[in-house]
């Protein structure tokens, strides 16, 4: 019975990593801009299909997937701000840019389901099949990639945030966007680099969930929802409650998965999120922002 509590507490690790990957996105973006952005499902797909080609391409060279899957997340991110959010947010209307988000989103699957067809991809990298073995309890090279690559973007995202003058500033204007400015800093600048990372983030997201889930041009919407309630369980704009977030998420859908029933996950991560708007709506972690006198 030990046994199966531990591989299932394994197991949650590496779902709930994927998870706080997708969202911690979600979270820079509201963080800093107040704002949602629904296409970051498609991006996170565009990046499953991107690490598809180029691991394909390079004989089964899934890093460089990964790599190109980063990079092209950013490039999309870029295009979404620059394209989007940059020309309707001089309109001075918050929902203006939601809705347009909605629109990208379903022109970025219809696209890919015209070049790409309804039939799923079968995603498997050279790590798929490595299995590493303790006591009795087992990992795949490619669970113990998806940890690793997590853990350390995370890492890096953090470092970036507390440590960087770029990630200061970033913070500056997630607290005040108009005094930031007084002080120097390029809010539009900073908005743009927030989206950059938050869709690089996702790329890497979609490269590592591709070879879990089954790709399709639609794989990314069946995260993104799992995401949301991730973001509000966690507390809106803030990093930490969405790791956390992500991490109890994965444990719960793994260990409904082998004691109750796996048609029941979905029903207790969302019986949690309402469980959580009832009791605490602010989430784990209330989002703390100073007001300037």
């Amino acid at each position: 019975m030990l046994g199966i509590v531990l591989q299932q507490a394994i197991n949650g690790v590496v779902v709930g990593s994927l998870y706080v990957l997708v969202a911690l996105g979600l979270t820079l973006i509201y963080g800093v801009l107040v704002q949602i952005n629904f296409a970051h499902a498609d991006i996170v797909t565009i990046g499953a299909f991107a690490a598809y080609g180029v691991t394909h391409l390079l004989s089964g060279n899934y890093l460089a997937g990964i790599a190109a899957a980063l990079v092209v997340g950013a490039a999309l991110g870029y295009l979404v701000n620059a394209t989007i959010f940059v020309p309707l947010r001089e309109r001075g209307n918050e929902l203006l840019p939601l809705i347009a988000t909605i629109g990208v989103s379903i022109m970025l699957q219809n696209g890919m389901l015209t070049l790409l067809g309804p039939i799923p991809y079968a995603f498997e990298t050279p790590y798929s099949n490595q299995v590493i073995r303790f006591g009795g309890l087992f990992l795949t090279v490619q669970n113990l990639l998806i940890i690793a690559v997590s853990a350390a973007s995370i890492a890096a995202l953090y470092a970036f945030m507390k440590f960087t003058f770029l990630g200061k500033a970033l913070r500056a204007v997630s607290q005040d966007r108009e005094t930031a400015g007084l002080m120097g800093i390029n809010p539009n600048s900073l908005i743009m680099l927030t989206f950059v990372i938050a869709s690089a983030l996702a790329g890497v997201s979609g490269a590592l969930l591709g070879p879990v889930l089954v790709l399709t041009p639609f794989a990314g919407t069946s995260v993104i929802v799992k995401a949301f309630a991730i973001v509000i369980i966690g507390g809106f704009g803030n990093f930490e409650g969405a790791i956390i977030a992500g991490l109890l998420v994965g444990l719960i859908e793994s260990y409904t998965t082998q004691f109750l029933d796996p048609g029941l996950v979905d029903i207790v991560v969302f019986a949690l999120l309402l469980a959580m708007l009832a009791v605490r709506p602010t989430g784990l972690i209330a989002e703390k922002r100073e007001e300037n006198v």
